[in-house]
């Protein structure tokens, strides 16, 4: 089901065309098929919002001991450390993200803005560039690009 959606949002024509298919793709990625372990990203979630990063991080780490292979948890722990500004963290779980599950267009689109925020334009262009290879119409993903291409091409990295 899941590879049948990005064969869609690849092929997807217009940004109206692939929004249901990005859509379909997040609920998908958002459903671990355990409860315990979607409750437990809820509540990690809410301890986030709270800025109670340590808690959420625990419910993390519960979830990601229920279901090692599951991408979502390592997506959220990236996004309590990039809230917390523990960039190198963030940069850890998106990559842990990315071995679960590589065509994770969000991720490569926070790395993207990682290291941009890192001013290491080059990286944070390529991994824009790499999410659009997965979404064409990512719209975050060209903002990116479209801000960093005139300042990074046609320079050395």
């Amino acid at each position: 089901q899941l590879n049948a959606l990005f064969a869609q949002l690849e092929q997807a024509e217009s940004p109206d065309a692939a929004a249901p298919v990005e859509r379909a793709i997040w609920t998908y990625w958002a459903d671990s098929g355990s409860p315990t372990v979607n409750t437990l990203l809820e509540r990690a979630s809410a301890a986030a919002a709270a800025q109670d990063f340590d808690l959420a991080n625990r419910f993390i780490d519960e979830a990601v001991d229920l279901a090692p292979d599951y991408a979502e948890p390592w997506n959220r722990r990236a996004e309590i450390a990039y809230q917390g500004e523990d960039y190198a963290g963030a940069i850890s779980a998106i990559q842990e993200t990315l071995r679960r599950e590589p065509r994770h267009f969000g991720a490569l689109t926070a790395l993207g803005f990682i290291y941009e925020e890192l001013g290491q334009e080059r990286a944070a262009l390529d991994a824009f560039r790499s999410a659009l290879a997965i979404h064409p119409h990512y719209e975050r993903a060209q903002q990116g690009v479209r801000r960093l291409e005139p300042r990074v091409d046609g320079r050395d990295a």
